[in-house]
């Protein structure tokens, strides 16, 4: 059995970073300028537009008749590449999705930085991947800007023939970068078993696309070009300088909205008086990002209230949600489908599926009720004005209905979402009896924590305090403290009502000191929250310790295997590094490069937390260990589901976490699409899983 593996070198005015590899490949000026391509251990060969070599063509074609195994490094782009492209320029058809393999997918599941040059670089290769690569391809690859001394628009392989031969010989040296990464990461880190099988669904996900109404993403964008049109006045008016005092000092405001930076808007006091203000909430960073920015719409301390109105606009204007909208256009192909817009075992620390371009997997919470007519509104073709006469604030109304756009071109989507999934798993990887048995009970379970709570019988339990109980009953698992808890109850725009103000502080809304008392009780509630939950899930409590043992003995004692509830704790050689093993009751395993353990804390090497993807050393305890394992193994679980929708007609054509969405077709319903959902394997003995669902004409959450 031969294994081919292949890289390609492009050229295309569309660009790849916005647009996604489908789209870019299937753009008319696309085209391949060197195809390099190896079989087992022999010496590539390389074909480019400048040196028609047919014996590379050759190699090409019979990879492709033979049906065996081809690897590429990140192959969803050679296979986009050769499904609008191959028959063009070699005359041959693109290969089967079941014939790719990815080497980056490899790294992913290894943990291990998955770009070419840094798994060469962390796998110690004898061949890393080559710098100089970056200016040839910004040369060859891109469109480039004409000046007065040259008006070219492009710099085509016969210009400069010399630098393009170093490109041929780039290309050539990807793919022996690229088959030592292979090499050396074959043994532990293979695609097969479940990870062949993820892999290759992904491909098809990715290769059929998700569905999107074109028509109303391009009016809703046209609209979102008139309400940026209004903002920035609004912006230069609110940090204006008024009564000789600059509220908050901009040095530059750039001409497109979309382009300003908040670098430009804080003076250093200012900084500072928010940095503190964001650590307060726990934000651990200090990048003054588009995603912190929606969260501020309440009082930072030590800014006035014109910043705090400029930090509202310019939070609407930099949001990531705006972005959503042009980037579902630019990924969608001419057939109204974006592909690519999924990456399988994205989260390096748990390998569930994470998102691409339009990121479907952290879409925002809705602002508004009505995103239904909202939505209609926009499909109708409604100006600016009319929405926000009746919707509301547009910014709030596109965050909002941001999902429906996700929309079948014919007939409706087959919804399936798992019940609290993370709260069952959890329980059932440690032996927390309780309360798996009130999920096999069908006992109300949030109900019943909120009773333990507030020491009330279940049948009394308020909404407001239910919100309390299933908070506490989601959130509790991974060691989360009060601090911790509220904000996470803030995330969900909650606060304790005046009711419950006046109960616990005996202070009515209105009187003097309520700000005050209501900040007391807020801390209060989340404390006897997170105090109540640990009091009832003592085994989930006493894992925290014994996972958080059982992974620094395991590191202190390489080879050996410790044991917590049904997860096992390795530390060893695999692909030439030593690596924290937690094998997951699947069989799956999670990686945790070079671990050690550091004045009685667990380090290891990783993507390091609000650094915008900067690998580095990482610490981690028993109760992120246990959140690891927790989602690693509900990805199990959604795979065999997956699995066994598709084997019974249900393909997805898209996961969000723990929910998955098809098109439907006649005779099918979300009803029998959740009871495959919940398909019990042999690992999953005792687990008690349920989903719910619904048959929608769009996405909805």
């Amino acid at each position: 059995m031969n294994t081919y593996h292949l890289d390609f070198e492009t050229y295309s005015a569309a660009d790849l970073k916005a647009y996604g590899s489908f789209r870019y490949a299937s753009d008319e000026t696309t085209e391949i300028l060197v195809m390099a391509i190896a079989r087992n251990e022999e010496a590539p060969l390389a074909w480019s537009v400048l040196h028609d070599n047919q014996e590379a063509v050759e190699m090409l074609h019979e990879a492709v008749r033979s049906g065996e195994q081809i690897y590429a490094h990140n192959a969803q782009f050679e296979h986009a590449i050769s499904k609008y492209l191959f028959t063009k320029t070699f005359d041959i058809p693109a290969p089967a999705i079941d014939q790719w393999r990815c080497t980056a997918a490899m790294c992913r599941l290894a943990a291990i930085p998955s770009s070419l040059g840094g798994a060469g670089g962390f796998l110690k290769i004898d061949m890393p991947k080559d710098k100089e690569g970056k200016r040839l391809i910004m040369k060859f690859s891109v469109p480039r800007r004409p000046t007065k001394k040259d008006q070219r628009t492009r710099i085509i392989p016969s210009d400069d023939p010399i630098d393009f031969q170093l490109f041929v010989d780039y290309c050539i040296r990807d793919v022996e970068a690229e088959r030592q990464v292979h090499a050396k990461l074959a043994p532990d880190f293979g695609l097969e078993g479940w990870s062949l099988k993820s892999f290759q669904c992904d491909m098809r996900m990715n290769d059929a696309g998700i569905p999107v109404n074109l028509t109303a993403l391009h009016h809703a964008n046209k609209l979102m070009d008139e309400f940026l049109e209004r903002m920035v006045p609004l912006f230069r008016s609110q940090v204006a300088v008024e009564g000789g005092t600059q509220m908050m000092p901009v040095t530059k405001v750039r001409k497109e909205a979309k382009e300003m930076s908040l670098d430009d808007g804080f003076n250093p006091t200012q900084r500072e008086a928010f940095v503190v203000w964001l650590q307060a909430r726990g934000f651990t960073g200090t990048k003054l990002d588009a995603e912190v920015l929606a969260e501020l719409h309440s009082n930072p301390e030590g800014l006035s209230e014109e910043a705090i109105a400029a930090l509202h606009t310019y939070g609407c204007v930099r949001s990531a949600a705006v972005k959503k909208v042009p980037a579902m256009i630019g990924m969608s192909c001419q057939d109204g489908f974006v592909r690519g817009a999924l990456q399988v075992f994205g989260a390096e620390r748990t390998h569930r599926w994470t998102g691409r371009g339009m990121q479907p997997q952290n879409f925002a919470r809705p602002r508004i009720k009505f995103t239904e007519l909202a939505y209609a509104m926009i499909c109708q073709g409604c100006t600016l004005d009319q929405i926000e006469d009746i919707c509301g604030n547009y910014f709030d109304v596109l965050v909002s209905v941001i999902r429906h756009f996700i929309q079948p071109h014919e007939g409706e989507c087959l919804q399936a979402d798992y019940s609290s999934i993370e709260a069952r798993v959890a329980p059932w990887l440690v032996g927390e009896q309780v309360t798996l048995d009130l999920f096999i009970n069908g006992s109300p379970v949030y109900e019943t924590m909120a009773s333990q709570i507030f020491g009330i019988p279940v049948e009394d339990v308020t909404s407001e305090q239910r919100f309390i109980g299933k908070q506490a009953k989601l959130g509790c698992l991974y060691q989360m403290g009060g601090p911790r808890f509220r904000g996470t109850c803030e995330s969900f725009n909650w606060e304790p009502s005046s009711t419950m103000v006046e109960e616990y502080a005996g202070v009515a809304k209105g009187d003097k000191g309520y700000e005050e008392a209501l900040d007391a009780t807020y801390d209060d509630l989340a404390q006897r929250a997170v105090d109540g939950w640990r009091k009832e899930n003592p085994i989930v409590v006493k894992a925290w310790r014994g996972i958080d043992k059982a992974a620094k003995a395991a590191i202190s004692t390489p080879d050996s295997v410790h044991t917590v509830g049904k997860l096992k704790f390795k530390f060893t050689d695999v692909s030439g590094f030593n690596a924290l093993i937690v094998h997951l009751p699947s069989g799956h395993c999670l990686t945790y490069p070079d671990a050690k353990v550091v004045d009685d804390n667990i380090e290891f090497w990783g993507v390091q937390p609000n650094t915008g993807g900067k690998w580095g050393w990482c610490r981690t305890y028993g109760g992120k260990l246990l959140e690891n394992a927790t989602q690693g193994a509900a990805g199990d679980i959604m795979r065999n589901g997956m699995e066994c929708a598709e084997a019974a007609g249900y393909p997805a054509f898209m996961l969000v976490h723990d929910e998955i969405l098809t098109v439907a077709k006649p005779g099918q319903t979300h009803e029998e699409l959740c009871e495959l959902l919940c398909t019990i394997a042999p690992w999953m003995e005792g687990l008690p899983l349920d989903a719910e669902g619904g048959t929608i004409p769009y996405y909805k959450k």
